[in-house]
């Protein structure tokens, strides 16, 4: 059904009065959802999103929730939060959210569906996210905030030091913009490169908006900053902990992300019992090597060009047998015979480092290799060069 089938004579005023900064992102979808029906929809959000909303929001006016006159609308709702909990901020009784045991249901789909439930000749949309536009930068470089609204959710700041050190040891033509906001931690006391090349990010949610919007890509936590990359459709690298991705996961069309309590943590976990987790095993136990590795996989997502060199996967050793090799993960085992001498002493040589330059490699020993990038053993590393600006 198109928006034009319902009759458009009414306005409405539509409140999202608390939450996260990412649970304010994933509302959007259903602020054009409601143009079905309302030829003027207002949404009502925090005075720090006023003027970003504004001019990433088109069709949709967009107030101060503070300077309000409720009257000069048909119709009001308040939003409040998926999952719902109680709240003395709300400005109305929230609406009803009856999919909330999806749990691995995206939150977006989960506001849609409270806005069918409430509205029910409308119609919910599959299309893609109203994504606000990017824009274009005279450098190359990359946004990376290592701060969270819940700070237990985050991974540890020295891990993001390192990969930011690792980044540049493979890609120094990259410059890192540090989002630090006023209760976030800063990596720069944990750097051991001297000419490591980043400048900070300190301001507020516009100058981050703006920063975020020219990047090459992102990288952060379970966060709102995140989400605000999402926003503008950048490439994001991002870690989950103690909060799964199911309904919280960062939404843009190229998005490379690990949860941590795989293999690591079975325990289920809500509030309080991330605040008594004393080991954060789920965060701790990805290293910043693998990282790197999930940067590498974003960067052929993105359509980045490759190079003939390949990085082995650092949750993987490699031991020698006879005529063969094993590699080992905490989670899996391959075991690969090689019957001539030429290519098993490549193999030796190459991984005694931690790069493979296929162009040396034997011919007889490609379908191998080929093999073996398809059970998660190397990734490619690109070629950055071109992208310069």
């Amino acid at each position: 059904m198109s928006q034009n089938t319902l009759t458009q004579q009414t306005s409405i005023l539509v409140y999202k009065s608390y939450g996260g900064m990412g649970d304010i992102f994933f509302t959007i979808p259903s602020l054009y959802m409601l143009k079905q029906k309302f030829s003027n929809v207002t949404y009502a959000t925090q005075p720090r999103f006023v003027k970003l909303f504004k001019a990433n929001l088109p069709g949709i006016s967009v107030l101060d929730e503070n300077e309000i006159d409720e009257s000069d609308f048909d119709e009001v709702i308040e939003l409040g939060n998926y999952p719902k909990f109680h709240n003395d901020l709300e400005k109305k009784p929230q609406i009803t959210y009856h999919t909330h045991k999806k749990v691995k249901q995206h939150s977006i789909e989960h506001y849609k569906d409270g806005i069918v439930a409430k509205f029910p000749e409308l119609i919910k949309t599959k299309e893609k996210y109203p994504y606000f536009p990017k824009t274009t930068s005279g450098e190359l470089y990359y946004t990376v905030h290592p701060g969270a609204g819940f700070l237990l959710k985050a991974w540890p700041i020295d891990y993001y030091a390192k990969l930011m050190e690792l980044i540049h040891d493979y890609f120094p033509q990259l410059k890192a913009k540090i989002i630090i906001g006023p209760n976030d931690p800063n990596p720069e006391a944990y750097f051991s490169n001297a000419n490591l090349n980043y400048d900070l990010v300190t301001g507020g949610i516009d100058e981050v908006a703006k920063e975020i919007s020219g990047a090459f890509f992102h990288i952060g936590n379970d966060a709102g900053i995140t989400h605000l990359a999402a926003a503008f459709n950048i490439p994001i690298l991002t870690i989950y902990g103690p909060t799964g991705p199911g309904s919280w996961g960062a939404f843009s069309e190229t998005v490379e992300l690990i949860w941590g309590k795989r293999g690591n943590c079975g325990q289920r976990c809500n509030y309080n019992v991330i605040l008594a987790c004393e080991d954060r095993v789920c965060l701790n136990k990805v290293s910043p090597k693998k990282m790197l590795f999930l940067l590498l996989r974003l960067f052929k997502r993105m359509g980045v060009e490759q190079t003939s060199t390949y990085l082995i996967n650092p949750e993987f050793t490699a031991s020698f047998e006879d005529n063969s090799i094993i590699f080992q993960s905490k989670e899996n085992e391959y075991l690969i015979d090689i019957n001539d001498k030429e290519s098993f002493e490549f193999m030796k040589n190459s991984l005694s480092k931690t790069e493979i330059i296929i162009d040396k490699i034997p011919k007889q020993f490609r379908d191998i290799f080929q093999a073996m990038l398809e059970l998660d053993l190397f990734e490619v590393i690109p070629n950055l060069r071109s992208l310069n600006k």
